[in-house]
């Protein structure tokens, strides 16, 4: 076996033509966010499977969508590659043996025409518009570049440069792009940096943010602590550190501390809480220990969607696939976030592996609120309650600690865990509405809550505390 980094293109073409000679087995690529696997034997290529839509359809030219894979790889001739001396793949077989300097050469050629129509048509997923009826250009209609040239059974350079020429006379033209099949470039914006919380009024601000569907991270930050608040479509889906009581914080706010708001793609947000709240899967090995290329490999082979989390020197770096493709690549650099467009890792690095999972813990955070609201009303006028009855329960709950008049949490809980939180809190109304009868209760209650209005409307408890009517 095989297995290692492609920097440029040369690196591309050693890999495919160098290493391919006489071999038999399976050579993996994931070069330019694409994954390609082709099938050897005594160095001749005979078959192949890639992840582009058109590979799903019939009646490919395989010959014409394999150089187009390469040619496309050839754009960004960065990513990984493993070989494998193992023949079982799916995809495609070639009508006749492909040696792969000739498909290096070819494809070179194909990048070479790309390049020049790239201006025009943006993404090799627009969809062409044929303006003339001849049976040449309405064959392009309604098609993008990869199915042209996969379906046609005229050579790839020949497809290229006709839609060159037919563009160039106006007979051809673009009318759509197929929704999420772009690639855009993912864009951060800091729309505040390091605000004093004694200038501004905390709550005004996050409640814009509910209102302007916001998705990014509020970041409240001070020499002892770090709060982040993650949103998404201006809605706080989870909070870090997750014992951090956000109520009392919101009612009386840290005016030495400050806020930073970073403005992320909604798609991703989630992915970046999983490195503050996540399980990982794989946690901190050194890169001594792992080949990186296996990793990036085996999460497009089997359309896995996780995050990838490389720590080098300098920073953390975030790569994150949904589906098994490579949407995005940040860094994270003194707690400051920017795009990144490489794969190459400063050694030694260190590698987590975060499988996409639920993280929210809004809705523990309201019920453990409200749970020690009902515990505040108990040490009131019937602390003796609070040792025979409501600590008892609560011991029943190893992710929960009683300590200082308070109930915290050890970890973020999960689903069965925020259910159980549910389940306590409606026990401990039950019993407070037997003690004290339930005027009496939702007296104390609303007394207690009152301080909290605003900042319930801001949170949109209502939607959690369905406790009772």
């Amino acid at each position: 076996m095989f297995y290692g980094y492609i920097e440029d293109s040369r690196g591309l073409n050693d890999v495919i033509s160098g290493l391919l000679q006489g071999r038999t087995g399976v050579l993996e690529l994931f070069v330019n966010r694409y994954l390609l696997s082709i099938k050897v034997q005594e160095g001749q290529i005979v078959g192949f499977k890639c992840d582009f839509n058109s590979a799903t359809k019939k009646n490919i030219n395989s010959y014409n969508l394999l150089v187009y894979c390469v040619a496309e790889m050839l754009a960004n001739p960065e990513g990984f590659f493993a070989f494998y001396e193992d023949t079982r793949i799916g995809g495609f077989s070639l009508n006749s043996p492909v040696r792969s300097d000739e498909l290096m050469i070819q494809a070179t050629l194909v990048r070479r025409e790309l390049d020049g129509i790239m201006e025009k048509i943006i993404s090799p997923y627009a969809i062409f518009k044929a303006l003339d009826k001849r049976s040449d250009v309405a064959f392009f209609e309604g098609k993008n570049i990869v199915e042209a040239v996969s379906l046609s059974k005229e050579p790839v350079v020949s497809v290229v440069r006709k839609i060159k020429e037919l563009l160039s006379e106006g007979k051809l033209d673009i009318y759509e792009f197929r929704e999420g099949e772009m690639g855009e470039e993912v864009e951060i914006d800091y729309v505040m940096e390091r605000v004093p919380l004694k200038r501004v009024n905390i709550l005004a601000i996050l409640e814009s943010l509910k209102t302007s569907n916001f998705s990014g991270i509020a970041k409240i930050s001070s020499p002892t602590y770090t709060i982040n608040l993650f949103y998404e479509g201006g809605e706080i889906f989870a909070v870090y550190p997750p014992d951090f009581d956000i109520f009392e914080f919101f009612l009386s706010p840290d005016k030495n501390a400050e806020l930073t708001l970073v403005s992320l793609d909604r798609s991703l947000i989630r992915f970046i809480a999983l490195r503050y709240l996540g399980k990982p899967d794989i946690d901190t090995v050194s890169s001594n220990f792992m080949e990186i290329s296996k990793l990036f490999l085996g999460l497009s082979k089997h359309k896995k969607s996780a995050l990838l989390l490389i720590s080098e020197r300098k920073g953390d770096r975030f790569v994150i696939f949904k589906d098994g493709k490579l949407v995005a690549t940040l860094t994270e650099v003194d707690g400051v976030f920017k795009t990144s467009h490489s794969l190459l890792f400063e050694e030694p690095f260190f590698v987590s592996l975060y499988f996409f999972s639920k993280v929210d813990n809004i809705a523990s955070k309201v019920y453990l609120f409200m749970i020690n609201e009902i515990i505040s009303i108990f040490m009131k006028h019937s602390p003796s309650k609070i040792n025979t009855i409501v600590l008892r329960e609560v011991a029943k709950y190893p992710f929960l600690i009683f300590t200082e008049g308070k109930i915290h949490l050890t970890k973020n809980p999960n689903e069965e865990e925020e259910r159980q939180l549910l389940n306590l809190l409606s026990f401990l109304l039950d019993v407070s509405t037997q003690e004290f009868g339930e005027e009496k209760q939702e007296e104390e209650l609303e007394f207690q809550l009152r301080p909290f209005k605003d900042i319930f409307k801001v949170l949109d408890i209502d939607k959690y505390l369905k406790v009772r009517q």
